[in-house]
């Protein structure tokens, strides 16, 4: 029987493409980018003091973010962890820069699936305020770089997370005994 033969056989055939779809994950994992960068400008509706407030109070965040499922404060000041509720992924932060109302850094790391930054510059624009927001991630394994490629939008991320912000702001504003 000869290579061809062998190799065509069904049980030998799935192998082969089994193998040839690896080589292929695995060439496109090496070959992938494992940083990305995504900046968002995005308007609010309410004072810089306002927004700011919400953005720091880090230890609320799981009662407004749909997809925090617990944020566990440090026992140092300016580190917490966040749990997501999808894949309960615990994500660990600390402050590194904190300019109040316009500036904040802050590190972020996932064990063994990424790290970076998040940087927010708020300023006043009329009424409202305008937030840029720069994240900086580095995959830490190919598996978390293709998973990230499939299903992480970080600029979706980001604007999701200041559509909540805004409504916890506005929430803040007609309930503020509750904040």
């Amino acid at each position: 029987m000869s290579i061809k033969e062998t190799l065509l056989r069904p049980r030998n055939l799935s192998l082969v493409i089994a193998a040839v779809v690896l080589v292929v994950i695995v060439a496109v994992a090496i070959l992938l980018p494992t940083s990305s960068r995504t900046m968002v400008q995005i308007q609010f509706d309410a004072p810089i003091e306002s927004v700011w407030e919400v953005y720091t109070d880090y230890g609320s965040q799981a009662n407004w973010r749909a997809d925090v499922e617990k944020v566990e404060m440090g026992i140092a000041q300016g580190y917490w962890t966040e749990t997501t509720k999808s894949g309960g992924l615990e994500i660990d932060f600390e402050v590194l820069e904190e300019n109040a109302p316009g500036w904040l850094v802050l590190k972020m790391r996932a064990e063994g699936s990424f790290e970076g930054r998040y940087i927010a510059e708020f300023k006043p624009r009329g009424t409202g305020t305008v937030g840029t927001f720069t994240e900086e991630a580095t995959y830490l394994n190919p598996i978390a770089n293709i998973l990230r490629l499939l299903f992480v939008d970080q600029e979706e991320f980001i604007r999701t997370y200041a559509q909540e912000a805004q409504a916890e702001i506005r929430r803040r504003a007609i309930e503020p005994e509750a904040s």
